[in-house]
């Protein structure tokens, strides 16, 4: 179709094909586009002023709203990458948040409870990741560094203390 076929729609006997040749965009337009298998499941389907909606075997899984987009199942992303101010929300009223402040680096629970980290070895470390600052090991010590060296150590018989002790009070 088109001075110089520019525009091709054919089947090579193996597989059926729309090719734009020409200048300028393919343009497909409707108030209500659809992508559907042969046996008319969604595959692809875009709404005009409204959604665009992505399908896996007919179940939706992707899908644009006026507040940003809706995602049903799991996602598996390289990175996810937000701007200082912008939050990871967790609960259902926002109880838990992190984020960072272009200063700070805030994780901030607001909720009922508290915070739980289940582990059997925590660490934690400078932000070069070269100094450790506190362990926590499972039915073993919890360790307190000082420039890289145990201070304050727990054993099965107390604490070890490395260097002075100041008790007041």
């Amino acid at each position: 179709m088109g001075t110089g076929n520019d525009l091709r729609i054919y089947h090579s006997g193996s597989h059926s094909y729309i090719d734009d040749l020409g200048t300028g965009s393919l343009y497909i337009r409707g108030d209500d586009v659809r992508i559907n298998k042969y046996t008319g499941e969604y595959m692809i389907r875009a709404i005009a002023d409204g959604a665009v909606q992505l399908y896996y075997d007919n179940s939706k899984k992707f899908e644009t709203f006026s507040g940003g987009v809706s995602v049903t199942g799991s996602v598996n992303a390289d990175q996810l990458h937000l701007g200082d101010g912008d939050k990871a929300l967790f609960g259902n009223s926002n109880d838990l948040q992190i984020y960072h402040t272009g200063t700070d680096s805030i994780i901030k629970d607001s909720g009922t409870g508290g915070i739980k980290i289940d582990s059997n070895y925590v660490e934690i470390r400078n932000a070069a990741g070269t100094e450790s600052q506190a362990k926590f090991i499972e039915n073993g010590a919890v360790s307190l560094y000082y420039n890289s060296s145990t201070r304050l150590a727990t054993t099965n018989t107390g604490v070890n203390i490395t260097g002075d002790a100041l008790i007041t009070g």
